[in-house]
């Protein structure tokens, strides 16, 4: 990959070396803060911190995505969520047929990614060490990746590599479905594997990251994954989004038809 700030700066960053240096001795000043409310189903209210980057630094992260990040392939499976053309119906649809699924949530994702995992992960994926320590000093905030940052979740992947690759010879060995969507892992097969589902968890953990033990089960039959509810031959839309479909008042005809085109895609991929 990239072996020197003068290739990474002038090259993909399309900036002098001594800005570069510049930006990174003191990002943070490029940076704004803030709380996002959600309104879940069931009335209560979500409050999330969002950090996003504004200015010259969110012209080098939309430089740093499309001139390095995409370049980098994921294999898909297991990677689905935050890649180009791969969204969480596809995700589920990966899953369809197989009766026993083990999902499993990785708590604090973004934050938990940490400057020395950020850091390593570039490393090990070929970048010299100068280079990936500007980028670790370009794309985290406050010591990790940054909630809703638009590399988070390319870099996320990257960090996550190799708890991935020591994942992916079991699953195969054992013909088992296994795919990540963001903080989402869900693992699913045609025979029963729910010992083996204390293994795969306890690698997770052993790579570093915190599993979260109430979005964590083993089931036979139904399940909900990444908001689709996934049968045996069939993928169906969630019951809250089912009500939303059935109860359009308010809403504008671009949202109609957004509501729309997800149900046909959700049913379509079910049928197939």
């Amino acid at each position: 990959m990239i072996q020197s700030l003068k290739q990474l700066s002038e090259y993909y960053l399309k900036m002098s070396e001594k800005d570069l240096k510049a930006l990174a001795q003191n990002p943070q000043q490029y940076y704004n803060v803030f709380i996002k409310k959600q309104k879940k189903p069931d009335g209560r209210i979500k409050r999330r911190e969002i950090t996003e980057a504004v200015g010259l630094l969110k012209k080098v992260h939309k430089l740093i995505l499309k001139n390095i990040l995409t370049k980098i392939e994921f294999p898909s499976p297991p990677f689905i969520g935050g890649l180009k053309s791969k969204d969480n119906i596809l995700n589920a649809y990966f899953h369809k047929g197989k009766p026993y699924k083990f999902c499993t949530d990785l708590k604090n994702f973004y934050p938990h990614i940490n400057n020395k995992m950020v850091y390593n992960a570039f490393v090990n994926y070929g970048f010299s060490a100068d280079v990936a320590s500007v980028l670790t000093k370009l794309t985290t905030y406050k010591g990790g990746l940054i909630q809703g940052g638009a590399n988070s979740t390319h870099i996320a992947y990257l960090a996550l590599w190799n708890t991935v690759k020591e994942i992916m010879p079991i699953c195969d060995k054992k013909e088992i479905t296994f795919t990540v969507y963001v903080d989402d892992m869900t693992f699913s097969s045609s025979t029963d594997f729910k010992e083996l589902s204390i293994e795969l968890r306890d690698i997770i953990i052993k790579n570093g990251f915190f599993v979260n033990h109430s979005k964590t089960f083993f089931t036979k039959g139904k399940a909900d994954i990444t908001g689709v509810k996934v049968g045996q031959n069939t993928l169906n839309v969630k019951d809250d989004f089912r009500e939303k479909l059935n109860n359009l008042e308010g809403l504008s005809d671009l949202q109609k038809q957004g509501l729309e085109r997800y149900y046909q895609r959700v049913i379509t991929y079910g049928k197939s």
